[in-house]
C-alpha cells in the first residue's frame, strides 16, 4: 500500500554557496515591495531570479477567478528557469508576499553558463528533479486525499520547511486560512474546521499569524493513516 509523505521539502532546493556565486556575478539586483508581480503566466519573456531576501508566491489563477498556489519561494531559490531552458512563455504567476530583494539575470546567460559550468548543470537537474517530486506529491494529495489529510500534508510540508525540535515546530506569519484553502484546493471554510478538528486533538494552536504545532509524530501519524484510506 502506497504511503503519502508531506511534499518534498523546498529546502532541498537552495542554491549552494558557489552556484549562487556564479549567477550572483552574472545578476542585478532588484529590490521589490509587497504585491509585486514579477512574472505573469503566459508572458513571454524568460529572465532566470534569485531570491536573496523576502519571499514570493507560485500561483495559478482559473478563468473564473479562482487562485491555486503552488508554492512559496524564499531565500537563496530560484524561479523562472523553466523559461530559459525551453523557450516557453510562462507558466505561472510570481508575486512576491513580502518586501524582498532579488537578482535577475538573462536567460540567454542562464543557460549559456550551464552549457560552461558543470556544477551548475548538475545542480539545476537535481533542482528539477526535486521539483518533479514536489509535482507528483502535490497530484496524489489533490486526486486521492480528503480536504483533511491535504491540510495535514500541507501543515508538515510547513513544519519541515520552518524547522522541527522536541516534536514541536512554530511557524511564524503562518498562512491565512484562505491561502491555506488556495494550497490545497478547497475552501477557507474546509480549512477552518479542519484545523479546529486539529486544535481539539492537541495537535495545532493558533495565535494571531503563528501557529504552532504541539505534536509533529502524531501529525505525521495522521497523514499516514488517512493516506492510506484515500
Amino acid at each position: 500500500m502506497q504511503q503519502a509523505n508531506a511534499r518534498v521539502p523546498m529546502s532541498e532546493t537552495i542554491v549552494p554557496d558557489e552556484i549562487r556565486d556564479i549567477l550572483l556575478a552574472h545578476a542585478r539586483p532588484v529590490r521589490v515591495r509587497k504585491g509585486h508581480i514579477l512574472i505573469a503566466a503566459g508572458l513571454d519573456a524568460n529572465d532566470v531570479f534569485l531570491v536573496c531576501e523576502g519571499r514570493v508566491q507560485v500561483s495559478l489563477l482559473s478563468p473564473q477567478g479562482r487562485e491555486t498556489i503552488i508554492r512559496e519561494i524564499g531565500p537563496g531559490q530560484i524561479f523562472g528557469e523553466l523559461a530559459a531552458i525551453d523557450g516557453e512563455v510562462r507558466s505561472a504567476n510570481v508575486t512576491a508576499i513580502e518586501p524582498s530583494q532579488v537578482a535577475i539575470l538573462s536567460g540567454t546567460t542562464f543557460v549559456d553558463l550551464i552549457g560552461s559550468n558543470g556544477a551548475l548543470a548538475r545542480w539545476v537537474a537535481m533542482h528539477l528533479t526535486t521539483q518533479i517530486r514536489f509535482l507528483t506529491a502535490r497530484v496524489y494529495e489533490l486526486s486521492t486525499m480528503s480536504v483533511g489529510s491535504r491540510l495535514q500534508c500541507e501543515l508538515m510540508r510547513l513544519c519541515l520547511e520552518h524547522g522541527i525540535e522536541n516534536d514541536q515546530a512554530t511557524i511564524e506569519n503562518a498562512p491565512t486560512h484562505a491561502d491555506l484553502a488556495a494550497r490545497i484546493g478547497t475552501n477557507r471554510e474546509s480549512v477552518t474546521r479542519e484545523l479546529g478538528l486539529l486544535a481539539e486533538e492537541a495537535i495545532v494552536y493558533q495565535a494571531g499569524r503563528r501557529l504552532h504545532i504541539l505534536a509533529v509524530g502524531k501529525l505525521g501519524t495522521l497523514v499516514r493513516r488517512l493516506s492510506a484510506h484515500g
